[in-house]
């Protein structure tokens, strides 16, 4: 008892100088989310390359779920702690951070692989190389490649044009989610445990 009256008092304190909750700062690190995925996402390229040779299609399929992982675990961890500072400023300093500004934070962390994609869509139907859409996506390599196997863009399949889009909602609404239940204090294994 004694110990998560500590815990929850350890996190409900404010050591920073700062008035409010730092929006600008918190948009800035969003968008530099995106490269923390990336870099994260070329181990994973490296490493499930061989994999997906042997294992041919299955391997794609786990190639694509694990990028997808990955992105998730980066950007929910993201989520959480903003969300996390969002809430002690709101209650220790009288701030009033919304949860739509977790949607932004969202926007912007797949902002930059919307770009490119739809720098990809302009240019859909016509000749030319994907390979700077897949190595700019390099952890989504794998979800890339069930829909365009090659790098010639002639290759690719029309559903990419829907499942990646889809793939970047869900990491918006990853950061989103993380963002509302840090930010309202949310905790999901209190509620699964004692309901």
């Amino acid at each position: 008892m004694l110990e998560t009256e500590k815990t929850k008092d350890a996190e409900t304190k404010d050591y920073s100088q700062e008035l409010t909750y730092n929006r600008r700062r918190a948009c800035i690190f969003a968008v530099l989310k995106w490269l923390e995925c990336e870099f994260f996402g070329v181990f994973i390229f490296l490493s499930l390359f061989a994999m997906r040779i042997v294992m041919k299609g299955a391997g794609d399929i786990a190639f694509a779920l694990l990028g997808m992982v990955c992105y998730a675990v980066v950007l929910a961890d993201f989520g959480l702690k903003e969300g996390s500072k969002a809430r002690v400023k709101n209650t220790l300093r009288g701030d009033s951070v919304k949860p739509a500004f977790g949607l932004l934070l969202g926007l912007l962390s797949v902002a930059p692989a919307m770009v490119s994609f739809a720098v990809l869509a302009l240019s859909y139907g016509k000749t030319g190389s994907m390979l700077w859409f897949k190595a700019l996506n390099a952890g989504l390599w794998g979800l890339i490649n069930l829909f365009a196997p090659t790098l010639e863009l002639a290759d690719a399949k029309q559903g990419l044009l829907a499942a990646f889009p889809v793939s970047q909602a869900v990491l918006m609404l990853t950061v989103f989610i993380t963002f509302r239940m840090a930010l309202y204090n949310d905790d999901i294994k209190t509620k699964i445990m004692y309901k």
